[in-house]
């Protein structure tokens, strides 16, 4: 016959055994450890210095003193020394410190809290079945972090399958994001009763964005698409191409190659076509030609296409003027100076020429005449003024008060002046003139 029984260890009372009370005794005091085992710690690493009787205690690791070398085993009080029980895998005690049950296994004392939780079947408030073996019923979910940052993992057993957040209603999908049997990242959506359509997609090579919430190309102009670089021309170092300036509508910046359909006449080479739209009924353009820097632009009012207009710049201000359909089509200003005199063209259609130097000279003894041939021609004819010189000294054979009045015989070209002997006054002698007289002749260099 066994001494002590199998699992507890305790002793047993042998046939013929004299003071059986002894035997007896201490199986009922360990018995009454172990019982409905209760603890008051397992964080002590020595003894209590004055423990009640029946105090009990799991010896924590590293413990000293007269727990030395029982790290893990249940120390018991018995009113004059520790006694210790060794644990066994699946023993529980309750942790009076901690008020939490802690069950023995091969890492030592755990806690429920402690020990890793596995089900194949998990319902929180709603049944798990086969497929959903977590099924979750509450108004929110938290997942919360430990001290620092948080993650959720979705992990696929390979390319081809899915790892994904499904969006519902009436467990029917509306909504889907994730690695859905590709490599790339997509988000999709779902309309009732219609197929899924990937709104967005996310290289899983180079992290750029496609789908049918992107432009499909640069031209495109589907509104609510999310414009990509180089769409209209925007971030690219190439902006995209349009043949016919009426057909750039969309917003944006286009690349053309003058002469084109709808352009200036005129225009030529390489050009940017800048395009702001209100609609497709209302829209202004701007074409700026990259070789000259030369700029026009227009408006499109009521569907209706208005004339190109020329911008005028610095580089414009000077130079050969004209006019073209009633519009300005060259310089503001054009200036020159001839044997004639000089002149001034507006591109208004202006014209003013001046002489400071003109010389009457005697023809007879009646008048003094001067032709002046114009610095340059006009297209009608102009208005022709003569201010006399005040110094005396500019007349010759004759006083200031002999001369009358202006008499003239203008063309667009030419005008044929004549200063006349005023009544009363002696006939002009022979060398008679006038010089320093200053001319003036307003009038316009177009019938526009």
């Amino acid at each position: 016959m066994p001494q002590i029984s199998a699992i507890l260890s305790l002793p047993y009372i042998q046939p013929g055994q004299a003071q059986k009370h002894v035997t007896h005794n201490e199986a009922i005091q360990r018995l009454d450890a172990l019982v409905q085992a209760v603890v008051a710690d397992r964080d002590r690493g020595a003894a209590p210095s004055a423990p009640e009787r029946g105090a009990r205690h799991i010896v924590a690791d590293g413990a000293t003193g007269d727990w030395a070398g029982q790290s893990g085993r249940i120390a018991i009080w018995d009113g004059g020394a520790w006694l210790f029980e060794p644990p066994l895998p699946g023993w529980r005690v309750h942790c009076l410190a901690e008020a939490t049950e802690l069950i023995f296994g091969a890492a030592g004392w755990e806690s429920q809290a402690e020990r890793s939780l596995e089900a194949a079947r998990l319902g929180l408030n709603a049944e798990a079945d086969a497929n959903d073996r977590l099924s979750v019923s509450a108004p929110s979910t938290l997942l919360n972090h430990d001290g620092a940052g948080h993650r959720l993992k979705l992990n696929r057993a390979g390319a081809s399958d899915t790892a994904s957040l499904l969006f519902q209603t009436g467990f029917a999908g509306g909504a889907e994001m994730g690695l859905a049997g590709e490599a790339d990242f997509s988000i999709k959506t779902k309309a009732d009763g219609s197929g899924w359509t990937t709104a967005l997609r996310l290289s899983s090579t180079d992290g750029r964005a496609s789908g049918a919430a992107v432009q499909s190309d640069p031209l495109d102009a589907t509104p609510g698409r999310l414009v990509a670089v180089g769409g209209f021309g925007l971030g690219a170092t190439a902006a995209p191409r349009v043949g016919d300036a009426d057909a750039a509508l969309a917003s944006g910046l286009y690349a053309m190659d003058l002469p084109a359909p709808a352009t200036p006449a005129g225009s030529s080479g390489p050009a940017i076509l800048s395009v702001s739209a209100h609609g497709p009924q209302e829209v202004a353009q701007r074409l700026c030609e990259t070789a000259t820097g030369r700029a026009w632009r227009r408006a499109r009012a009521g569907g209706v296409w208005q004339g190109w207009r020329r911008e005028i710049g610095q580089a414009d201000l000077l130079g050969p003027v004209g006019l073209s359909d009633g519009l300005p089509s060259g310089a503001v200003f054009e200036t020159g100076t001839t044997p004639g005199g000089s002149y001034l063209r507006l591109a208004d259609g202006t014209q003013i020429a001046w002489c400071d130097e003109a010389l009457f000279a005697r023809v007879s003894t009646e008048r003094l005449e001067h032709v002046w041939n114009f610095p340059a021609p006009f297209s009608a004819t102009p208005q022709v003024s003569a201010t006399l010189p005040g110094a005396e000294s500019a007349y010759a054979g004759l006083a200031p008060g002999d001369i009358g009045g202006l008499m003239q015989d203008t063309g667009s070209a030419s005008a044929a002046l004549r200063l006349p002997r005023v009544a009363g006054a002696s006939g002009f002698a022979a060398g008679a003139q006038v010089a320093g007289l200053r001319l003036l002749a307003i009038g316009r260099w177009t019938g526009g």
